[in-house]
């Protein structure tokens, strides 16, 4: 099998699906029969090409069974910079997390004051009698 950039022979489409796609598979089966002379081109050759979509199509369909995984182009370098750009704000939140732990260590450490109760404050009201009220 081979990947080709074009149709050499007939019919010049995908096997499965009839499709003028590019680059396509030669599979190097030839589809000849004994041909008749009578044939408009009694010399041509006839080989079974299948398209790249449909051996995409094809390979997803027993990737589970070869322990295989297909992954779109690029992913593995995006997810490996998450991993990467993930870790370094790890230990960045780690180091401020324990210089957090440490102020409040020393915050617990220094004996507390005790605190004294502020007197009562003074009343600045008078009473007044049921009678000295207007209504």
């Amino acid at each position: 099998m081979l990947r080709v950039d074009h149709y050499l022979y007939l019919p010049g489409c995908c096997g499965f699906c009839r499709s003028v796609n590019l680059p396509t598979i030669d599979t190097g089966i030839d589809l000849d029969h004994p041909n008749s002379p009578d044939d408009d081109n009694p010399s041509a050759n006839r080989r079974f090409y299948v398209c790249a979509d449909c051996c995409v199509e094809l390979s997803r369909m027993v990737l589970d069974s070869r322990n295989l995984e297909l992954i779109t182009a690029g992913s593995n370098q995006a997810l490996s910079d998450m991993i990467t750009e993930l870790s370094e704000n790890n230990v960045k939140l780690s180091g401020r997390i324990e210089e957090l732990e440490t102020a409040l260590r020393i915050m617990n450490s220094i004996p507390k004051a005790p605190i004294e109760e502020a007197p009562p404050a003074k009343k600045n009201f008078k009473v007044v009698s049921p009678k000295d009220v207007e209504l």
